[in-house]
């Protein structure tokens, strides 16, 4: 199983969603993407139904664990 990890861009946004790292660039495969705001979660990217996104590695500041009552937030958001 893909572990859950919340991602920092570089812009401050923090996306949440099954990280798989690659060989090349891009360099991350996000699966189930969702926004994470204070508000809670949202669908990432807007205005689509595509839920799975790559990411270059310029535009990423950081990848941490999301903590056990954001992963429950985040499934209840699925």
């Amino acid at each position: 199983m893909v572990p859950l990890k919340i991602v920092i861009l570089k812009d401050h946004s923090h996306l949440m969603g099954e990280v798989t790292e690659l060989d090349e660039e891009p360099s991350y495969l996000i699966s189930g993407c969702k926004m994470v705001t204070d508000e809670g979660m949202s669908n990432y990217p807007k205005y689509t139904d595509q839920r799975d996104i790559f990411l270059t590695s310029d535009v990423i500041l950081t990848i941490v664990d999301p903590s056990e009552e954001t992963i429950t937030n985040y499934k209840k958001a699925l």
